[in-house]
């Protein structure tokens, strides 16, 4: 046989071999998809939760999870609740699930062809990961991201009889100091109604806080950083070191900036806080 004849054979067998391939994904594209099966830990959350839906730094819509035990996130309508048009979702690509007893969040990979992620970090298949309040789903090269919402307010309820001990244990974790970053937006209402932007602020308090609302989706999308939109547009004098604060113990801030910033983990990043000065966003860094 020449050598002609055995690189023609070796052709023709890749080229059956990719074909036989691309059957083979196509079959298993279109064979029946099992329906997702809920761990028997999950549970229906007790307090009103939902996804923050996000597309270029843009909240586009939000999606109510607080009357079902979990949401399946996929490109087929059939098995998914929460469907996501775009190649690289899977028809059935993952699960988010609300664990009663831990009173948390799952996130489960649904061995998926192109990843999930958790604050843009990709997590293993069929492995549980923890989702709190405030954090960043995405699946695939997907440009949706979906960020958790309420839980805050789901833990008020569920410890809502919870003894004093139990509270005099959480004030005696807590840090003696902490350090935090934040950006401000007066309003007309606010006791000072001027900064350093504007001589006169005009704007009230509700565009002040669609505003800031659109600033906190932006640093949550991963589309800004926090100091540089603080810098920027903040009404507080920190705005020129990018909302840093320094270091301060109880006693020193207003009474919700204080509550707030102490109830932060490290990282994280606030709802939006009202004080006498404007509504704030707060990153707690130490």
């Amino acid at each position: 046989m020449s050598t002609t004849e055995i690189n023609n054979t070796t052709t023709t067998n890749v080229t059956e071999d990719t074909i036989n391939k691309q059957k083979d994904e196509i079959k298993e594209e279109e064979g029946d998809i099992p329906p997702f099966i809920c761990p028997n830990w999950g549970s229906k959350p007790v307090s009103s939760v939902y996804l923050e839906v996000i597309k270029n730094g843009v909240v586009k819509e939000t999606i109510d999870i607080s009357n079902q035990e979990y949401s399946v996130f996929g490109r087929n309508s059939g098995v998914s609740t929460v469907v996501l048009d775009h190649p690289s979702v899977s028809r059935r690509h993952a699960a988010l699930v609300y664990h009663g007893q831990n009173n948390r969040f799952y996130l489960i990979d649904l061995q998926s062809s192109s990843g999930s992620f958790v604050n843009s970090e990709k997590i293993k298949p069929n492995q549980p990961v923890s989702v709190k309040e405030g954090f960043i789903i995405s699946f695939g090269s997907s440009s949706k991201q979906f960020i958790l919402k309420g839980t805050n307010s789901n833990n008020s309820n569920n410890n809502s009889n919870s003894s004093s001990n139990s509270k005099q244990t959480k004030n005696k974790n807590e840090p003696k100091q902490v350090k935090c970053r934040h950006l401000l937006v007066k309003h007309s209402g606010s006791r000072n109604p001027s900064s350093w932007r504007e001589d006169k602020i005009t704007r009230s308090k509700e565009e002040a806080i669609k505003i800031l609302q659109d600033y906190r989706a932006r640093i949550l999308s991963n589309v800004y950083k926090f100091e540089e939109l603080a810098q920027k547009y903040s009404d507080c004098s920190s705005a020129k070191r990018g909302g840093m604060l320094d270091t301060f113990t109880r006693g020193r801030m207003q009474k919700s900036f204080e509550d707030a910033s102490f109830q932060l983990e490290v990282g994280e990043l606030s709802e939006i806080v009202d004080t006498d000065s404007g509504v704030h966003i707060i990153e707690r860094l130490e």
